[in-house]
């Protein structure tokens, strides 16, 4: 399944088997508001996507792609959506890890974790 495909490389194998949530966002205008009756005016503009990545351990040429890909302003991601895979454009701000391993010049970090926000 598609869960982490950005810029065409598929991250998927890495996420953690609970390490993936998805939220909607809607964006509202600033006329939106309640009026003095209480009832409430909406306008929505928009829906954005909010997604949150938890990876299992993944060697450091990997991880640093990973971070390559997502320190751009955006990047083009494909993702598993409640309406079925989609593709879009996101940016990310931070990216944490845990290097854990340093084996025979082989370094595994574990603990990565990201959020892709849907621009």
């Amino acid at each position: 399944m598609e869960v982490l495909v950005i810029n065409g490389r598929d991250y998927s194998k890495y996420v953690e088997r609970k390490g993936y949530s998805w939220s909607r966002n809607d964006l509202d205008s600033p006329n939106s508001g309640r009026v003095k009756n209480g009832t409430m005016r909406r306008t929505k503009v928009a829906e954005k996507r909010s997604l949150k990545y938890n990876l299992v351990s993944i060697p450091q040429p990997e991880l640093a792609q990973l971070d390559t890909d997502i320190r751009e302003n955006t990047y083009q991601m494909t993702y598993e959506d409640l309406h079925g895979v989609k593709t879009g454009t996101f940016y990310s701000s931070s990216l944490s890890a845990t290097l854990v391993q340093v084996s025979g010049g082989k370094k595994i970090w574990e603990g990565a974790s990201f959020t892709a926000t849907e621009v």
